[in-house]
């Protein structure tokens, strides 16, 4: 029988409140194993805020390293995926597996980056963990990642994050700015909602299809902008071509 992630254990994690978690975890150690609806144990959820000391404090509690979301994603997928690179350096340090050029892309080291690209690995092996294993409502045929075009889907994870220096070296070497990947959306569109200005500056400069719309909510980049509060993004982006 699953056991559920108490609402005062996630709220402690969203506050950082590693002293509480701490508190609660020794006094009921089966805790670092409850997971929510989509099997995201307390760890993943210290990689999305990127709560270090907290994902530390549930380590020594005897946290899973390789846990798997519904989705199957590990704590580093999940830190990685959101950028959160204090806890994706603690997971890595704690002998965490994962690390690849999508990954390694989405928290702009672009020194592995270029280890990997410049050293002629098979790029097969570096593909997106925590994804379907065929094309889903979420993950259209046509995404970088169904394609199986590494590359760009390493292009695109590190837009997500606003990596810019990784995403103009890739872009460099053939990666597709336009590749979609969650929810059918382009790394404009992921950059855009989150707020990552010179990202958006950089992909429209390299001539980033404007009009294409994501397959979920079939908005372009700019009604993303506005989505995510960015107005101002949301503005250099309508001027630029047609507007949401």
């Amino acid at each position: 029988m699953r056991l559920s992630i108490p609402n005062d254990l996630l709220d402690a994690v969203r506050a950082d409140d590693d002293g509480y978690v701490r508190d609660r975890v020794r006094a009921d150690s089966a805790l670092v194993h409850a997971t929510d609806d989509h099997a995201k144990t307390l760890l993943h959820w210290a990689a999305e805020f990127d709560r270090a000391a907290l994902a530390a404090v549930l380590l020594d509690a005897g946290a899973d390293l390789e846990a798997r979301t519904s989705w199957g994603a590990t704590p580093f997928d999940w830190a990685a995926t959101m950028g959160s690179g204090h806890v994706a350096d603690l997971l890595l340090d704690r002998g965490a597996t994962g690390l690849s050029l999508v990954t390694a892309a989405a928290l702009g080291r672009l020194g592995y980056v270029r280890e990997v690209v410049e050293g002629g690995a098979d790029l097969s092996m570096h593909r997106r963990r925590g994804a379907p294993d065929g094309p889903t409502s979420e993950w259209p045929a046509d995404t970088a990642w169904a394609r199986g075009d590494v590359l760009s889907d390493a292009l695109h994870a590190a837009t997500r994050n606003g990596q810019t220096a990784v995403v103009e070296y890739l872009a460099d070497r053939g990666a597709d700015i336009d590749a979609t990947g969650f929810f059918g959306a382009t790394g404009l569109h992921w950059a855009a909602i989150r707020g990552h200005r010179d990202t958006v500056a950089f992909l429209l400069a390299r001539g980033a299809v404007l009009d294409r719309r994501d397959a979920r909510f079939g908005a372009t980049a700019e009604g993303w902008a506005r989505e995510g509060g960015h107005d101002a993004i949301a503005e250099i982006l309508g001027s630029h071509g047609t507007r949401e």
